[in-house]
């Protein structure tokens, strides 16, 4: 029987704690504290790897959704390719995490390259920038609470769980 995922990061984090940290000298400073940002990140990595693909899928959703929302404002030389990656993104198979974060690469660039306007030569419309800002405000309560374990969020007691995050 193979030992759960689980199982395996908490001995990754045991043995970084009862031997290699204590195998390092006083003098190793840089080292101790690599360790024990290795040690954060593992215990972070086992809160969310379970929902690693549904909150990749959820963002993409959310990302082609802005996308749907900006389509009918965009400047009309963004029309035609916003269109095909709405498609595209609408086709991706959330099952398949990497297709998800590729998804979510193309769809963000194209969606920041509008933004952009063209280095600040093609203004954004008001609908479009409403429909970005939204975005952005429901997205970064998504990112706050995937990262709230890091504890550097001011306000991480207000954050929902991932598990509440993610049926909301």
């Amino acid at each position: 029987m193979l030992p759960s995922i689980d199982l395996r990061i908490a001995n990754i984090v045991k043995s970084l704690e009862q031997v290699v940290l204590p195998a390092l000298g006083p003098r190793e400073r840089l080292a101790k504290d690599q360790i024990g940002l290795c040690i954060g990140h593992l215990r972070m990595i086992g809160e969310q790897w379970r929902w690693a693909a549904a909150f990749e899928g959820g963002s993409f959703d959310a990302m082609v959704a802005l996308a749907e929302a900006m389509l009918p404002s965009v400047d009309p030389f963004y029309v035609e390719e916003l269109a095909a990656a709405i498609e595209a993104g609408k086709a991706v198979d959330k099952r398949d995490l990497a297709a998800v974060e590729h998804g979510i690469l193309v769809l963000g660039g194209l969606i920041d390259r509008i933004i952009l306007g063209e280095d600040g030569k093609v203004a954004l419309a008001p609908a479009a920038r409403d429909a970005v800002l939204a975005y952005g405000a429901a997205q970064s309560i998504r990112e706050r609470t995937w990262f709230a374990a890091t504890g550097l969020d001011p306000d991480g007691q207000d954050l929902p769980d991932i598990p509440a995050m993610m049926v909301s």
